[in-house]
């Protein structure tokens, strides 16, 4: 008989590393969920946000921020808005387009992102949420 049994068995090893990959297989789809659901609230939050300040740059400046579109990809620079120097990126797609319309005396009124409309609308109205939202 051996005294000294140091270490584990081959099929011990083998157990263990067929229960991680079962765990790895059930948690990496959602993990993978959960991090997209966050970038859609992040580039939601984000459109919003810049809605804010444009708005409030309109009323700061009497409305007269010109009316009409700011358009670019992230890090695009805008230099008429206060606190808004350049466009964030989209934490879903880096390179994606805002186009952000401006309506004289009523401030922002629309921000698509890749032609998708982020903003107005919250949660389950906001046709970027239901076109990226993973359930």
């Amino acid at each position: 008989m051996r005294q000294n049994q140091k270490g584990f068995s081959l099929v011990e090893l083998i157990i263990v590393i067929a229960i991680m990959a079962v765990l790895i297989g059930v948690l990496a789809p959602q993990y993978l969920k959960y991090v997209n659901n966050a970038r859609v609230t992040t580039d939601m939050r984000n459109a919003s946000e810049i809605a804010r300040m444009i708005d409030a740059t309109m009323s700061g400046t009497q409305g007269t921020l010109a009316a009409g579109t700011i358009s670019g990809a992230g890090g695009t620079a805008v230099s008429n808005v206060d606190n808004l120097t350049a466009l964030p990126y989209s934490e879903l797609k880096r390179d994606a387009v805002w186009n952000i319309t401006i309506t004289q005396g009523i401030g922002v009124t629309e921000i698509t992102l890749d032609s998708v409309r982020i903003y107005p609308g919250e949660g389950d109205n906001n046709p970027y949420y239901a076109a990226y939202y993973q359930h």
